[in-house]
């Protein structure tokens, strides 16, 4: 029959294997919160590095896109210009039309340089809608060319009015929208010196 001494020695045994499970049960739980609390910090910093991406990559688009329209707009502009003062006859219309020539390429050059810091290669060439704007243009003389001409104008500077007028406010890139917000009057005058017009 055991001994006392053999009892508080068992029971001395039992009480640290029971201290020792509990030790290990706290230590596993506390690896496992450690663990889910890694990998939330590691599901925060991933989102927002998605979240951050994401804004860059809207910024860079939002740029790519002001530049592509802004020098398609801007080449339309000169180029229909430039078509009016070798086929109209209207002296209202010619006027107009040599006033375009010279502020858009003006702008242009100032469009050149403010584009250079944006990494955006601003096209040489018409897209495929303008040109065919163009080509239609091309096709008319007399009254029905000036008529459309004006209209042309018309709609045109409301576009580019519009486009100048949100990145002047919401643009990312400095340079380009310093020259947004500089180009603007100039623009808005062309518009109010269109609606005049009385071909």
């Amino acid at each position: 029959m055991p001994t006392y001494k053999q009892h508080r020695t068992a029971a001395i045994f039992s009480g640290l294997v029971m201290v020792a499970g509990l030790g290990g049960i706290a230590a596993c739980s506390k690896t496992t919160t450690d663990k889910v609390e890694d990998a939330t910090a590691n599901v925060v910093s991933d989102a927002s590095s998605a979240v951050s991406s994401i804004g860059a990559d809207m910024e860079a688009n939002k740029t790519e896109d002001f530049v592509k329209k802004a020098a398609v707009a801007n080449l339309f502009e000169v180029k229909t210009s430039e078509l009016a003062v070798k086929t109209s006859k209207n002296a209202e219309v010619l006027s107009f039309a040599k006033m375009m020539v010279k502020d858009h390429t003006a702008a242009g050059k100032k469009f050149e340089t403010a584009v250079v810091g944006s990494g955006v290669t601003a096209p040489a060439a018409l897209d495929d809608d303008h040109q065919k704007k163009y080509d239609d243009l091309a096709k008319l003389t007399g009254s029905d060319f000036d008529k459309k001409y004006a209209d042309l104008q018309k709609s045109a500077h409301d576009d580019a009015i519009s486009l100048f007028e949100d990145y002047s406010k919401n643009g990312k890139d400095t340079a380009l929208q310093t020259f947004a917000t500089d180009t603007l009057p100039t623009l808005k005058a062309h518009q109010e010196k269109v609606k005049t017009l009385n071909p």
